[in-house]
């Protein structure tokens, strides 16, 4: 296999860019629209939906990211300022004017049923990235149109603590505190789906879902880690998917009604596999090329506004032309369903054109300091 990272691409910024990693987000993208659009919906296809394997990647590929360049950049003087203003020109404005667009369009059309949804959480809730704690303790996603941000939620609460593991923690103890945290989220989930408490506690929330978010941030701490040769491996992290899935296949097989054995190491199953997935791409293996192809990297590019915005643009379709919700049921519904995909793309990369890419890029201009901390070569000690 070739020695990873020598020939990839680097950005104006002098940051590492994998060309496989972003096509692997545009094909999870690509898994959630059609799920939402066909499967997810009145009349559609249920057995399609597989946007819950790319909510899996994206987690995963997001602590992945997020823990390679804490440890590649945490011993800079700066790394606090300029980790934050990153994430706050990649992340924030493009949410939040997602957010105030989606309620805005929500007061408009006010009046009509195609707007009314079970249970609405308050605004706020949403730009305090607290929306997942609404809906463990309504048991409801809230307002439909914003669902899918509760991922977001899990992800920025990450964010605020990791790099408090990785400066806190001595190296050694880092793998350690992390795998115990995924054991914990197993160990949380077994005692929810054997309890009375409503099961969206397990799905939603931040210490239960804590094994997929940090399995990415393991991998990449193993990756940097050069006393391991992972060059022994890279068969084994090639098969380790293909076993991983087959094993959460099969303890659905064996609940396939209740599903608990699922819901408890499902989760962990499918994230483990997806990390060796990702080791492997970045390692150089042969699947790394079926994600290089320019329309993947295309939707990854525009994944996360087309991520915040999908879900508004068909129901605002469906409503504006037929009059209802979201549904396949009809050949007119089809047909705007149809378009609806096309014009979330459209509205997503309109959005990453005019807000995401602009300040993205600004953040960047926020560059690491040459100059490390006192602690820095002990720091790049412990990580050779």
């Amino acid at each position: 296999m070739p020695t990873p990272g020598l020939d990839q691409p680097k950005s104006a910024t002098g940051d590492l860019r994998i060309a496989a990693l972003d096509g692997v987000r545009g094909f999870m993208t690509i898994l959630v629209l059609f799920s939402h659009f066909f499967a997810e919906i009145d009349n559609g296809f249920p057995r399609l939906g597989f946007g819950w394997l790319a909510v899996n990647m994206f987690f995963v590929l997001s602590g992945f990211l997020i823990g390679r360049l804490i440890i590649e950049r945490m011993d800079s003087e700066n790394f606090f300022t300029v980790f934050v203003m990153r994430r706050i020109c990649r992340t924030i404005p493009s949410y939040i004017v997602s957010v105030l667009i989606i309620f805005a369009v929500l007061w408009i059309f006010r009046t009509e049923p195609w707007t009314k949804f079970k249970i609405e959480f308050p605004l706020w809730s949403y730009l305090s990235f607290s929306q997942n704690i609404f809906m463990g303790m309504t048991n409801d996603v809230g307002v439909y149109w914003l669902a899918p941000t509760w991922t977001l939620a899990l992800e920025e609460q990450l964010y605020v603590l990791l790099p408090f593991v990785f400066f806190l923690a001595p190296r050694r103890y880092w793998l350690r505190i992390l795998i115990g945290v995924a054991l914990a989220a197993v160990a949380l989930r077994a005692m929810l789906f054997t309890s009375n408490v409503a099961p969206i506690w397990g799905l939603v929330v931040l210490p239960t879902r804590g094994d997929v978010l940090v399995v990415g941030v393991i991998a990449a701490i193993i990756f940097k880690d050069k006393n391991i040769d992972l060059s022994r491996y890279d068969f084994a992290l090639r098969c380790a998917p293909v076993v991983l899935m087959f094993a959460a296949v099969l303890i659905t097989l064996i609940d396939p009604v209740e599903r608990v054995l699922f819901n408890v190491f499902g989760p962990l199953l499918v994230s483990a596999g997806f990390a060796c997935l990702l080791v492997a791409m970045v390692r150089g293996a042969p699947e790394a090329k079926r994600f290089e192809s320019k329309f993947f990297c295309f939707f990854g590019h525009i994944s996360y506004c087309v991520y915040l915005t999908h879900l508004m643009v068909l129901g605002l379709m469906h409503g504006l032309i037929l009059g209802a919700k979201p549904s396949l049921g009809s050949v007119e519904q089809w047909l705007v369903t149809v378009t609806g995909l096309f014009v979330a793309v459209g509205v997503g990369w309109a959005l990453t054109t005019l807000i995401e890419a602009p300040l993205t890029a600004y953040g960047r201009s926020w560059k690491w300091s040459a100059k490390k901390t006192a602690s820095g070569g002990q720091l790049q000690a412990l990580s050779s």
